[in-house]
């Protein structure tokens, strides 16, 4: 069997791909900015810990646009290849291996923006069981560390970049099938399986499970934590850390939407498969809808937020109730 029977690689242009960014980026554009609106008009209750919040709604704005309009990215699995359709490569002509520096960057900064949150939420607990502020250097570590750690994997994959000229000369030596193919893509990238792309996995895992440990034992020791002075705090106070810490718990558990199918198209590098590109196509459509769950989450877990949208409900039904009655008096 032929590398192009087993590998199955389609150049053409997943039409029903990008309609599925062009769909999920702009619904979730929509439900970010309503709860960008409801975090700055309508989050009195969570104090300055939603400034917190807004930068990791922002960044999920921020990566969302970048997706689904700016990039639009189109994998060539399971060759470690692939190109952009977005706005940034169709008009401004911005290289792949650019808009995948810049992709790579935002995602890991939304994660790790979230696991600040986290931090952030921590300190504000600890604090309440009088532990001494001698430990705030732990947390402006933790801070850095979370907000430069994404410089590095941008920059690794950043250096695992070749130009178009070896990239071909590659090409053609491993996938001769398919080089005449790239040669006919208006721009693409190509990475090749070397130390510079296994550094870049690496640290792509490493940030990974990074994040995962150090929100998991910030949660367990936050619930600790709230049992031991449950007693000490008002019910307002306690009620307040507790609406906070569930719905960051919750807006976790949405992040595998995110991540999960990074290491799915992973996967189809390392064990390529007949179904590689349609595998990667899919994972892509998935990741995208990360951000949409994340505002249904924020919208439900909060409830100064959920107030806000049941009064719109009410008064709608109002509205049309009274429109109703006026409709029925003039056919009087």
């Amino acid at each position: 069997m032929s590398d192009q029977q087993t590998f199955n690689i389609d150049f053409n242009v997943p039409f029903h791909l990008v309609y599925h960014y062009y769909i999920s980026g702009t619904v979730a554009f929509f439900l970010n900015t309503f709860v960008i609106y409801l975090i700055i008009f309508h989050s009195s209750r969570l104090d300055s810990f939603k400034f917190y919040l807004l930068a990791f709604q922002i960044s999920c704005l921020i990566c969302d646009l970048n997706t689904a309009f700016l990039m639009q990215p189109i994998g060539l699995f399971p060759i470690c290849a692939g190109y952009s359709y977005g706005i940034l490569s169709r008009v401004f002509s911005w290289s792949s291996h650019l808009l995948m520096t810049i992709f790579t960057f935002l995602i890991s900064e939304q994660v790790n923006i979230l696991a600040i949150c986290f931090l952030r939420k921590h300190k504000a607990i600890m604090s309440l069981e009088d532990i001494t502020s001698s430990a705030n250097y732990i947390y402006h570590v933790w801070y850095s560390f979370c907000l430069l750690f994404p410089f590095a994997i941008a920059f690794s994959i950043y250096r695992s970049g070749d130009t178009l000229h070896e990239q071909m000369r590659i090409l053609e030596e491993l996938y001769p099938e398919y080089a005449g193919q790239f040669g006919n893509l208006r721009e693409f990238q190509y990475y090749p399986m070397n130390n510079k792309l296994i550094l870049f996995f690496a640290l792509v895992t490493f940030g990974t499970t990074k994040s995962t440990v150090l929100i998991t034992c910030l949660v367990y020791r936050m619930y600790t934590a709230l049992t031991r002075i449950q007693s000490r705090l008002s019910t307002y106070d306690l009620v307040k850390h507790k609406v906070v810490l569930k719905s960051l718990i919750v807006q976790f558990l949405t992040t595998p939407i995110s991540f999960i199918p990074v290491f799915v198209i992973m996967m189809t590098v390392i064990v390529p498969t007949y179904h590689s590109q349609e595998i990667s196509w899919v994972a892509c459509m998935v990741s995208t809808t990360h951000s949409i769950f994340n505002s249904i989450v924020v919208i439900l877990t909060y409830p100064e937020f959920r107030r806000v949208v049941v009064f719109w409900k009410t008064w709608k039904k109002k509205t049309k109730t009274s429109q109703r009655i006026l409709i029925n008096c003039f056919k009087i």
